[in-house]
């Protein structure tokens, strides 16, 4: 009889242990472990996960059509996977269960279970691509869905209405830290930043921003002369010519102006010989067209088959592209030009012109009639 009572009481306890509620078990769930990362981390963007008070009227269990649902009391515990379905109605047609405006462009989601509002990292499971999104609606309810997407959110992962995602909720601290599944081998990248002050760029004339203030200079101020100025470097243009810092006509690397005397050569056209340079210098100044003296003159800088000066305006790596660049820009100004090569690159190249003089108001007109920058190098010998 002893031992039949001693049986009787070992079979109840094991009964009563294996016959508590489901809804205290959620309540009385042990503390996780917590996520063990053993690959490499990620980022991942979407909605910035932040604290947010649980809705009172949106995390109560309830029933549809029959079938009980129970919230998700630790997410830290939950992990889905299964066919996401896509909710495209229009923006604020419907209110969600959060009791926001239906947005289908934002970052959100509904769900059966998981607490409004909350976030979680979503897995394309066909394509490996994840993104953040708030759940902040029920759903999704009479088919195989595990949860309905957000227009933006589906475009953001690819998805279609029969592709296959995993579930990972991400718990948000008061203090902003975030744990949970969503968390493991991935870091949320910061949407929004902390812009510095704005510079203050009225020079003191009562901007509100409050800049530092300029400190006067110490000593004598003298103002840059150009015939003061010495280069190092010889391969360069000098530097007490005229223009900023005396540079008006830059070379370009490894090219050397040639430092001889210029001897204007006769215009191509003339009908008669002419002597010496010096009195066409005098009396037939050379006239850069489309300046204010040459407007009236149809002529284009002389440039000559054997002249000595090229202007160049560029180099690209592309012939055909160079060729109808120079016969374009030929044609807008009237004078001949070719394209040399150099390697991998092909020069574009007007002229050439029998004085630097006539090259430098070819310069000019690129400058005030085409805004194209170019320089003058001499030309190569025949």
């Amino acid at each position: 009889m002893v031992k039949r009572w001693l049986g009787i009481c070992v079979v109840a306890a094991i009964l009563a242990g294996c016959s508590s509620d489901d809804g205290d078990q959620q309540q009385v769930n042990q503390q996780p472990q917590p996520a063990v990362c053993n690959g490499p981390t990620v980022e991942i963007s979407g909605a910035e996960p932040r604290f947010e008070p649980l809705s009172p009227s949106a995390n109560q269990d309830y029933e549809n059509n029959g079938k009980r649902y129970k919230i998700v009391q630790n997410p830290a515990n939950f992990s889905q996977a299964g066919f996401a379905a896509i909710y495209d109605a229009e923006p604020g047609s419907n209110l969600t269960a959060s009791g926001e405006p239906f947005d289908a462009t934002a970052l959100t989601a509904a769900h059966p279970t998981l607490p409004i509002p909350s976030y979680a990292r979503i897995t394309n499971l066909a394509n490996g691509r994840m993104i953040v999104v708030r759940i902040n609606d029920r759903g999704p309810y009479g088919n195989d869905r595990v949860i309905s997407l957000s227009r933006a959110a589906a475009d953001r992962l690819n998805n279609s209405n029969n592709t296959k995602v995993r579930i990972d909720p991400i718990i948000v601290a008061q203090d902003g830290s975030m744990s949970g599944p969503g968390t493991v081998c991935t870091t949320v990248a910061k949407q929004t930043y902390i812009l510095p002050p704005r510079p203050d760029l009225s020079g003191g004339m009562g901007s509100a921003s409050s800049g530092m203030p300029v400190e006067a200079p110490q000593g004598e101020v003298r103002a840059i002369s150009n015939s003061s100025l010495k280069s190092e470097d010889t391969t360069g243009a000098p530097v007490n010519s005229s223009g900023f810092l005396g540079a008006a006509t830059p070379l370009a690397p490894g090219v050397i102006e040639n430092d001889q005397p210029e001897v204007a050569a006769a215009p191509a056209v003339a009908a008669t010989p002419v002597q010496t340079a010096a009195p066409v210098q005098q009396n037939a100044p050379v006239t850069a067209p489309g300046s204010v003296q040459g407007s009236v003159q149809t002529a284009a800088p002389v440039a000559t088959a054997s002249g000595r000066y090229v202007v160049q305006v560029g180099a690209v790596s592309d012939q055909t592209r160079a060729t109808q660049w120079q016969q374009k820009l030929s044609q807008q100004f009237g004078v001949p030009g070719k394209v040399s090569s150099n390697g991998a690159m092909f020069r574009v190249q007007l002229g050439p012109f029998s004085s630097r003089n006539e090259a430098a108001a070819m310069q000019q007109r690129l400058i005030s009639e085409a805004q194209q920058q170019s320089f003058i190098t001499n030309a190569p010998a025949m």
